[in-house]
């Protein structure tokens, strides 16, 4: 296993569990009446999703940086559900490109309805988002979200663009996973924060947060991908390597003497089989990499809790430190 195992993790994952229920079960609810009023195939598509589960780590962003800056409030709830509504729609999207057939073990949209309907299913949910920010006159929450967005899109052409390119730089690499990633956990954690009365000032300081935490996810994603156990990732691994993505694991490898040549030359033919994967998955254990990827991830959380320090203690800043503890433990 990548990550250190023990019962201080043990420990966090009850904390945030515990801590994370009652915000969750709101947005859940809040979530279930605004899709409420869809009809035929794309309410089908906004229950699929809806119902795939997961943590609702990016409303939850946006709900406890809010509550570093005031009470909760109706407006923050919208604005959480807003951007889970953003995010269920790029995993829609995400999908589609990917030629995805499965997401957290059930079926993906567009592997049930087809890219057809999986497409317009997409557009149902980010314009939901919009309307429930602009019918609740949440004009800076809504700029940010679209510049998100906008980013967001950027990210995914700059990865096209970049497919079996053995040549791809680190910096490059950052650039795209700030794009596709890393922005929405930024935008989430600014949102809540103007929304519930932050300065400007404070709102960039708690994005800075969620962009760090953003950017150790996607990191540590891309590690598991590698490295994971697709029975826990609910997805198959090498879904990056297939696709001619280099990730920061692949990258830190082509720096390798031992490696460079072979692996150009794979990049090269564009058909990597699975006994080119797999034999790239050991490479990337046995050479160290694993563990080097992974410390770079940690790097980004160990910012993103001292971008909390600055903060006055409460139960929103715990919780969103024991977020990062979570996800450094994710591999368990």
């Amino acid at each position: 296993m990548i990550f250190m195992a023990g019962s201080s993790h043990e420990f966090q994952s009850v904390v945030w569990e515990a801590a994370s229920f009652d915000s969750a079960a709101m947005i859940e609810a809040e979530l279930i009446n605004v899709l409420e009023d869809s009809q035929g195939a794309v309410r089908d598509i906004c229950l699929h999703i809806l119902n795939a589960g997961g943590k609702r780590v990016r409303p939850l962003l946006v709900w406890h940086s809010g509550l570093m800056f005031g009470p909760d409030s109706h407006d923050l709830k919208r604005t959480a559900v807003a951007v889970e509504l953003i995010h269920m729609a790029s995993l829609i999207h995400d999908d589609i490109i990917d030629g995805s057939e499965l997401r957290r073990n059930r079926p993906t949209v567009q592997k049930q309805w087809g890219n057809h309907r999986a497409v317009l299913g997409g557009d149902y949910l980010f314009a939901k988002a919009f309307g429930v920010l602009a019918d609740s006159g949440l004009i800076k929450p809504l700029g940010i979200m679209v510049r998100a967005i906008q980013d967001m899109c950027q990210g995914e052409i700059l990865q096209d663009g970049d497919q079996f390119n053995s040549r791809v730089s680190l910096e490059r690499y950052y650039d795209r996973i700030t794009k596709k990633t890393a922005v929405l956990l930024e935008a989430s954690c600014k949102a809540g924060a103007l929304v519930s009365g932050a300065t400007e000032l404070q709102a960039a300081s708690i994005g800075l947060f969620g962009l760090n935490l953003g950017l150790a996810f996607q990191i540590i994603d891309d590690i598991l991908d590698l490295c994971g156990d697709e029975s826990k990732m609910g997805k198959p691994k090498y879904t990056d390597l297939i696709k001619g993505n280099l990730t920061l694991p692949i990258i830190l490898l082509m720096q390798e003497p031992q490696y460079q040549g072979w692996l150009m030359e794979k990049f090269n033919e564009e058909n990597l089989n699975q006994r080119v994967l797999a034999k790239i998955e050991a490479a990337v254990k046995d050479s160290g990499v694993a563990e080097r990827a992974f410390a770079v991830g940690v790097s980004h959380l160990e910012e993103a809790r001292h971008r909390l320090k600055s903060f006055v203690e409460s139960p929103a800043r715990q919780f969103l430190e024991n977020l990062t503890y979570m996800l450094q433990a994710r591999a368990n």
